[in-house]
């Protein structure tokens, strides 16, 4: 099964610097900061209590593009 992603940089008013907001459906799955010395991942949780259940590959690919998004 596969879940449509979109990547959209943003800027939040509690963040100093960009940050990558990864969308799986319609739900922000993750945001991806430049905050620190290295780049961190920060996952919430589903509106509905579920876990999450993306393929491997799907999550590879998101990351991959929100990197490349956020810093080139």
């Amino acid at each position: 099964m596969s879940i449509e992603f979109r990547v959209c940089i943003s800027s939040p008013p509690d963040r100093d610097k960009l940050v990558a907001e990864i969308f799986f459906g319609d739900q922000q799955w993750a945001e991806l900061n430049q905050e620190g010395s290295e780049l961190q991942l920060q996952v919430y949780p589903r509106s509905d209590g579920k876990p999450w259940e993306i393929p491997y590959s799907q999550i590879v690919t998101a990351l991959h593009e929100a990197k490349k998004k956020l810093v080139g």
